[in-house]
């Protein structure tokens, strides 16, 4: 009886395993799916959340990574090596001559007489400059007659002559032909001396030379291609009301502004947080429906950012750049070029062979950071946002000085399905973040949360990181 009991338990034991066997075979039972279709994990659980809204967005115009020359500190000869690591970087426009040696640059003899910062070594020569860029801004001088009283005989000779160098630069640059040229009248008429006189009287003198040069060159000029564009402090919007009321010849020939919005966090005058604002007040306050921005100098301020130098300033540019797109700057151009200019601030050594982290990122931006620019929300961490296309979203995280913290980004407007790649861009040396030494970039990770954010730890290994996250969706 034993014997049948056994020989029954282990029929009745392979049917079991057999029709189990048999299940297995079934290759689409859910039950046995082991592969995770779903990319995204739980809920973020964050110590920080950032936003980015992809239904407000707007035109990232490609000449706000632009440079200017510095025509003190490069000399003609090397120009065109200067140019090549431009070309690396990826910037577009080149405002020349410069700055202040605008003021006083000679373009018939590629000389800046009368300047007391004259090197030994000329500049660049417009020859070189065609040679080398295809894509430049010129400046036009004024302090010339800003120093004279106003209807004096002075001031008409020199009005003269400033008529006669504006002819100059606008021929032998030939900016009428270049795609999308500007052209500036003047360069920082309020940091000028103007013959010692008040605030309100040098904006008085700049808005009269202004207009009397503009009625000039649409004389000259009656089918010019290029913009035209006036001078002015960003940071006072109302003086740029003022102008408009005093611009009471040639008004509609002016383009829009170009405005010097050197700028930090660290600062009552010059703070990142009005930017984007004074940018639009600037350019509309002056002309509503002729309001092409054009932000001709512009660094993160050492004095803005408790002087933030090499990757702790390279942290603070894709949040200026991002407020320039939100904007709707058309073109922009970064100043310093070269390290020796401003140590700490430039985007090479002085003989091009390195690119510092200014200079990194604003490649990185360049080649990134195109498309649409997306409404962002910053906390402690700033973001900028991009849409690339229809399916691709790129986002620049920056750690600055902030303590390590697990970071959520979420994301309105935008289904996310992937995140195609994360890159890490670090200090050289993370004991000193202000190091003279480009960045290092890592491969990094992030993962999506439940709640359609993307996650990553920022500053965990050390502070003044940069992630630049790519992700894909709809």
């Amino acid at each position: 009886m034993l014997k049948i009991k056994n020989i029954l338990s282990l029929l009745i034991l392979g049917l079991i395993l057999a029709c189990s066997a048999s299940d297995t075979t079934d290759p689409n039972d859910p039950k046995f799916d082991d592969n995770d279709d779903d990319p995204k994990g739980g809920p973020a659980n964050a110590d920080i959340t950032l936003k980015v809204d992809a239904t407000d967005a707007v035109d990232i115009y490609p000449d706000i990574f632009g440079i200017n020359n510095d025509w003190r500190q490069i000399p003609d000869n090397t120009f065109s090596n200067f140019a090549s690591t431009l070309g690396n970087i990826g910037t577009t426009v080149v405002r020349y001559p410069g700055g202040w040696e605008s003021e006083f640059y000679a373009w018939t003899s590629n000389t800046t007489p009368g300047w007391d910062k004259t090197p030994t070594n000329p500049g660049a020569s417009i020859a070189t400059l065609k040679s080398n860029v295809a894509n430049y801004s010129v400046v036009l001088p004024t302090a010339e007659a800003m120093d004279k009283a106003l209807g004096s005989s002075q001031y008409n000779t020199a009005m003269a002559s400033l008529k006669a160098r504006t002819k100059q630069a606008i021929d032998l640059s030939g900016i009428n032909s270049v795609n999308g040229g500007l052209v500036e009248i003047g360069n920082e008429w309020w940091l000028q001396w103007a013959g010692g006189v008040s605030r309100a009287q040098k904006l008085d003198k700049y808005v009269n030379v202004a207009m009397e040069l503009t009625e000039y060159i649409v004389s000259e000029y009656p089918n010019r291609k290029f913009k035209l564009l006036i001078n002015g402090d960003y940071t006072q919007p109302q003086e740029f009301t003022t102008m408009k009321n005093k611009f009471t010849r040639a008004y509609d020939a002016i383009d829009g502004v170009a405005l010097h919005t050197y700028t930090g966090y660290v600062t009552d005058t010059h703070n990142i947080a009005d930017l984007e604002q004074r940018i639009k007040d600037c350019a509309n306050n002056f002309n509503p429906n002729k309001n092409f921005k054009y932000l001709s100098e512009w660094m993160p301020s050492r004095d803005y950012n408790d002087r933030a130098l090499y990757m702790e300033a390279a942290n603070i540019i894709p949040d200026i750049v991002h407020i320039y797109a939100r904007a709707g700057s058309q073109a922009a151009a970064f100043w310093p070029p070269i390290n020796t200019s401003i140590p700490g601030l430039g985007l090479t050594n002085w003989n091009y062979t390195k690119v510092f982290p200014t200079g990194q990122i604003l490649g990185e931006l360049a080649g990134s950071y195109k498309g649409k620019s997306l409404k962002t929300t910053s906390n402690k961490f700033h973001l900028a946002a991009a849409l690339q296309d229809a399916n691709t979203m790129v986002l620049f995280i920056t750690g600055g000085r902030e303590s390590g913290k697990k970071v959520a980004v979420k994301v309105n407007g935008f289904t996310i399905s992937s995140i195609q790649s994360v890159e890490r861009y670090v200090p050289a040396d993370y004991s000193d973040t202000a190091k003279a030494e480009p960045y290092l970039t890592q491969t990094a990770s992030a993962e999506i949360s439940s709640d359609n954010e993307v996650v990553v730890d920022v500053n965990k290994q050390g502070l003044y990181q940069i992630y630049k996250i790519v992700v894909k969706g709809n």
